[in-house]
């Protein structure tokens, strides 16, 4: 119930949610009837500025101007990683799930933050050698095997040897994300990890890992959202611009909420 919750908060939070309830707020305040004229001139001042945010938001939220505001912050600080010259310690590769795709014609499959993440663990592994952490469970009421599970045999098919895989299956948050695979890995003697997620998502995990883990982390992000290419297209409201700022605004509210986790 709690999963659910916190979701639906963060639909009507984030936009378009956020969209839909301020609209909703405007056409109460329109029929709103039985009131006086002073009330309906305030009503009237209400939606404008009801509107106005809701405008200015819109065009925040689907041009460049906020993937500077909000993407660019996050994923300045997080350059690729080149794994060369590591010194020798006993280390993990962890890759965090991204979501997986159920009900498809193809049935379970994952999707593609996931596919970009365990691609990026894969080079990773190849040039190391280090073992890999997949860590994922499954939503309350899903059938199906669970998001870990489904890494493991991506990896496995793309030729990771099945015992270098470690597979945490019951963490539905970046938070216990961190704390299931922290927890494993320190009772089996690994000192360093090697966290893989998009870069976006890596100040939130960096966040999470570093209050659960004593030994050393290192960020390897993959996925970057920002193009370094611009056009006038960038400044009109676009999908894209709008899909990018989203995922950034969840990400600035986990950061917010994380900010109380110990």
């Amino acid at each position: 119930m709690v999963y659910y919750i916190r979701n639906l908060i963060a639909s009507l939070l984030l936009p378009p949610g956020l969209f839909f309830v301020l609209i909703v707020i405007i056409v109460l305040l329109n029929f709103k009837k039985g009131i006086s004229y002073s009330e309906q001139r305030d009503n009237k001042r209400y939606i404008s500025l009801v509107l106005i945010f809701l405008l200015f938001s819109l065009y925040i939220f689907s041009t460049y101007f906020g993937e500077v505001l909000f993407v660019k912050p996050l994923e300045n600080d997080y350059a690729p990683l080149d794994i060369k010259g590591l010194s020798e310690k006993k280390s993990a590769i962890v890759i965090l799930g991204g979501g997986i795709r159920r009900g498809t014609p193809r049935g379970e499959e994952v999707g593609f933050k996931t596919l970009s993440r365990l691609y990026e663990g894969l080079k990773l592994y190849q040039k190391s050698g280090y073992d890999i952490v997949v860590t994922g469970g499954t939503p309350p009421k899903i059938s199906g095997i669970s998001e870990a599970e489904m890494m493991r045999d991506v990896l496995i098919d793309l030729g990771v040897s099945a015992e270098h895989i470690i597979v945490e299956d019951k963490a539905l948050t970046t938070w216990l994300n961190a704390v299931n695979t922290t927890g494993i890995l320190e009772g089996l003697g690994y000192r360093r990890i090697i966290l893989v997620t998009d870069a976006i998502h890596m100040r939130r995990s960096l966040s999470s890992f570093q209050k659960n883990w004593s030994y050393e982390l290192i960020s390897a992000p993959a996925n970057y959202l920002l193009e370094g290419e611009l056009s006038m297209l960038d400044f009109i409201p676009n999908g894209r611009a709008l899909d990018n700022n989203i995922k950034a605004m969840h990400e600035w509210m986990g950061l917010i909420w994380y900010t109380f986790k110990r």
